[in-house]
């Protein structure tokens, strides 16, 4: 038993086994993007109708928007918009290549799979920042990718794909600085440059940008005081000079952009998100789907709000609707068989049940070991990122739930920038606080099994439906004869 164990430690150790495991998410996630009919789950018309309306106009500023990007809402000024610009680059290629809308969506997939593939590797060389196993580094990416939501988001073209990337490498120079002997200047500015382009990615990134900007001023202002200029100052004149202009030109062009987005929608209209009947006309709004859902229930209930008796306190949404929606996302398949028409079947048990467990044990040993792991930078600049993201989404979902009266929009995937790194401070405290090598041995062979036994792809294959494909006899074909097989075994 003990041999066994270090052999396993030794597999999970390897670079090999990393490698595999990038390999493992691309496989399944390409398995999604060559099976699954257009578009796919979460909004998929929208990023690739978006893609293609930038990649027949250079600059990615809208001045006037023409009403055929009205099905996509407030596009003239999102403040989420540079995916579907820098997307349109490679998509201006793939026109090139075929004008088959089949080949060109499954080709973006591709390229978004790429992006995800690379936000492992950022997140893994976060994650040995604040650990030098590269056992339970790899442990921990290897089971966040056989979460199902993992390879279905990765085989999407949507936004979010980048924005994980760009999470995964602010966080990586964030813990490069802290842990850092000098003060190094171009982790701040690596930060503030691709923090900006991520900010209008995807906004929602911006409370984690605000944790980490507050967390870093007042690390540099305990740390370093007054000498704080005096040491920037040289940390910049020792850099390449092919190093300075190059942040310079990252800083001045990402910060100049999101200044034009927030500081003009804030000053035109008093908000960074615009309404879309701030924009556009309602009626032209209520071709975008959330627009018009929202509009509806409130004309439904009249111009007043909910009455509160029709509404629960914040402690029972949470549990009773939020927490539950979130967690269950993570877990499921499904996909968008007509214009607002979406199927999602409930969540495989046995997965779902043995990582609710897990998840469980691992708060548990998180709460335990806090007093120990929180004195680390590395660990606080995590902890208080994932905490401002997870209470920013809590709060806009809780406002919409008291402004609709039903609990709309609320998306798991939100917080998937933050939570690898969340699930690997769990699985760090679980290593601290139990003491026995054979429990954690078998704690981790039991996730990982429980994992395998409906995780991953497998739901994307068994609850799957002949009309979720492209009709395509072969792949229709292949993956009924594979549902055939599995049924029995993960039912």
């Amino acid at each position: 038993m003990v041999r066994f164990g270090h052999l396993c430690l030794r597999i999970l150790a390897s670079r090999k086994f990393f490698v595999f495991t990038v390999i493992l998410l691309i496989l399944q996630a390409l398995w999604i993007a060559v099976s699954f009919n257009y578009p796919l789950l979460w909004d998929e018309y929208y990023h690739f109708g978006l893609i293609q309306f930038y990649a027949h106009h250079l600059s990615p500023i809208i001045v006037n928007q023409p009403e055929s990007l009205d099905l996509y809402g407030n596009v003239a000024r999102s403040p989420k918009y540079f995916y579907h610009y820098l997307l349109s680059f490679p998509f201006r290629g793939i026109e090139l290549i075929t004008s088959n809308q089949v080949a060109q969506v499954i080709l973006l997939r591709i390229v978004n799979i790429g992006i995800f593939a690379g936000a492992l590797i950022a997140f893994r060389k976060a994650m040995l920042l604040l650990t030098p196993s590269r056992a339970l580094v790899h442990f921990a990416l290897f089971i966040f990718v056989l979460f199902p939501l993992t390879p279905l988001m990765a085989a999407h073209i949507n936004y979010d794909t980048l924005q994980f990337l760009l999470a995964g490498l602010v966080l990586y120079w964030a813990l490069r600085f802290v842990r850092a002997e000098q003060f190094e200047i171009r982790w701040l500015l690596l930060i503030v440059g691709f923090g900006s382009v991520a900010a209008i990615v995807k906004y929602t990134i911006l409370p984690v940008l605000v944790a980490v900007g507050l967390y870093l001023v007042g690390y540099i202002v305990y740390k370093h005081g007054r000498n704080t200029f005096a040491l920037a100052l040289v940390s910049w004149q020792d850099l390449p000079r092919r190093t300075m202009i190059l942040l310079a030109m990252l800083v001045l062009v990402s910060m100049g952009l999101a200044i034009e987005r927030f500081g003009g929608n804030v000053v035109q209209y008093g908000r960074i998100d615009p309404v879309c009947s701030q924009v556009i006309s309602v009626e032209r709004c209520l071709s975008f789907s959330p627009f018009k859902q929202e509009h509806t229930l409130g004309r439904s209930q009249g111009a007043a709000a909910p009455a509160p008796s029709n509404l629960i306190g914040p402690l029972h949404y949470t549990y009773k609707f939020w927490l539950r929606d979130i967690y269950k996302q993570y877990f499921t398949t499904g996909t968008q068989l007509a214009y607002e028409y979406f199927t999602v079947p409930e969540p495989l048990k046995i997965p779902f049940t043995v990582m609710a467990v897990a998840g469980i044990v691992g708060l548990v040993c998180l709460l335990v070991a806090s007093p120990t792991l929180i004195r680390r930078p590395e660990v606080q600049i995590v902890l208080l990122s994932a905490f401002a993201l997870a209470l920013s989404l809590w709060i806009i979902d809780y406002e919409k739930y008291i402004r609709t009266g039903a609990p709309l929009a609320i998306q798991g995937r939100y917080l998937l920038p933050l939570f690898p790194m969340v699930m690997f401070v769990c699985l760090i405290a679980v290593h601290k606080v139990i003491p026995w090598r054979r429990l954690k041995f078998g704690l981790g062979a039991l996730v990982v099994l429980g994992m395998l036994w409906g995780g991953g792809l497998l739901p994307h294959i068994v609850q799957s439906q002949q009309e979720w494909y492209w009709q395509n006899r072969f792949i229709v074909n292949t993956n009924d004869a594979i549902t055939k097989v599995l049924d029995p075994v993960l039912y």
